[in-house]
């Protein structure tokens, strides 16, 4: 009986290690997303490993990357012209220019 209990010790530690080694690894992957967006990487390590790895990647989804919104910022401060409408007279002339080059079948049947 010892001996199932001394087993039963063991597996329960070697769960615990494999445990803790998932957990550091999600709040590891939680400060990578945050690099990548710009974010502290420490700062969301420690949310993570003390809140949950995925309570810091659902956060993290919610926040935007910082830079993109410098991006957009700085769009903004330079007052970026927005780009002009499309000339529907240029489109008509690429369709037409297409059908032409592709061969229209209602010209075909028109023809024949």
């Amino acid at each position: 009986m010892d001996e199932l209990m001394g087993e039963l010790v063991r597996l329960g530690f070697l769960l615990t290690l494999w445990a803790f080694g998932i957990w550091v690894g999600g709040a590891s992957v939680a400060a990578w997303v945050a690099w990548e967006k710009g974010r502290d990487p420490a700062a969301w390590f420690v949310m993570g490993f003390f809140l949950s790895p995925l309570v810091a990647l659902i956060a993290l989804s919610a926040v935007p990357a910082r830079h993109l919104a410098r991006a957009r910022a700085a769009r903004r401060a330079r007052g970026a012209v927005r780009p002009r409408p499309i000339d529907p007279a240029r489109v008509t002339g690429a369709v037409t220019t297409a059908a032409r080059l592709v061969g229209d079948g209602r010209e075909r049947k028109a023809n024949a």
